[in-house]
């Protein structure tokens, strides 16, 4: 009778609300906790990893909560730094949960190395084919007394002589040493303006000349856009310059500063495809 008497008390049922209430904030408490501290259901935007070194990466990864795995080792990419991040997965600017592992592709520490073709004898064009389908960059030209004209007479890497089949760092840059054929031979000069660096050094190679120095519009912003505005020597219809010489050019990108004067010019087109051993072009 006491135990029913105690039910049906005021006292009982204060304390009954009181334990319920405790309960549900214990609960909401510790669910709002847990939460907090999982970060639960909360999404992050992926960083953009690229050319940070590895331990770069790392950290900056778990500042967001993530977690970065190295998923492989690619092939050496010159266009990044050693040990860096060449390649990331989900990519920069995905969104995904916190604790989420990212997936790292890094750039070797060393590159591998490779062979160097058989150049000797061959054509200019059929050697720059060479060494670039090998991963090889080409370097300076040069013309010594030679009876084969745009024949490959020695290969140099450093300024030092060097002979097919050592072994160098893919994207090491061969200087190729030509033939000058018979007579003192000139070449025309080619127009550059309106190219960019990239197809400048590839008409300059198929016109056996060199790179000189690369000079910028003061008022240049994008780079990535600039084309050549001015070049030395300018651009000829006669044949006026040694193979093997140097250009030099100046780059930007307000288009409205490089003489429109293509017209007066016709340069020869030049076939940079052929791949003929012949040592006669």
């Amino acid at each position: 009778m006491k135990l029913i008497q105690f039910l049906k008390s005021k006292t009982f049922w204060a304390n009954a609300i009181i334990a319920v209430v405790v309960l549900l904030l214990l609960f909401w408490g510790l669910n709002v906790g847990l939460k907090n501290f999982t970060r639960h259901g909360e999404n992050v935007k992926v960083p953009d990893l690229s050319g940070l070194s590895y331990n770069e990466s790392i950290e900056k990864l778990a500042e967001l909560d993530l977690v970065g795995e190295i998923l492989d080792t690619a092939e050496f990419n010159t266009s990044y730094p050693r040990n860096s991040i060449i390649d990331q997965y989900p990519y920069a600017g995905s969104m995904v949960k916190v604790g989420r592992s990212i997936r790292l592709t890094v750039n070797p520490e060393k590159a591998r190395k490779i062979e160097l073709p058989q150049l000797i004898e061959k054509t200019k064009r059929r050697a720059i084919y060479d060494l670039e389908s090998k991963g090889f960059v080409v370097g300076a030209l040069s013309y010594v007394p030679y009876i084969g004209k745009d024949v490959v007479v020695e290969m140099k890497v450093s300024g030092k002589k060097v002979l097919p089949g050592e072994k160098f760092e893919k994207g090491t840059k061969v200087d190729l040493v030509l033939g000058e054929g018979l007579g003192d031979q000139k070449i025309i000069m080619p127009y550059l303006r309106f190219l960019s660096l990239e197809k400048t050094k590839e008409l300059l190679l198929a016109y056996s000349l060199n790179l000189g120095s690369v000079g910028y519009d003061p008022d240049l912003i994008d780079t990535a856009s600039a084309l050549v505005y001015k070049q030395y020597p300018n651009p000829s219809l006669k044949p006026v310059i040694n193979p093997g010489a140097e250009v030099d050019i100046w780059l930007t990108d307000d288009y409205t500063k490089i003489p429109n004067d293509s017209l007066l010019y016709q340069p020869t087109i030049v076939d940079t495809t052929d791949t003929n051993d012949s040592i006669y072009p």
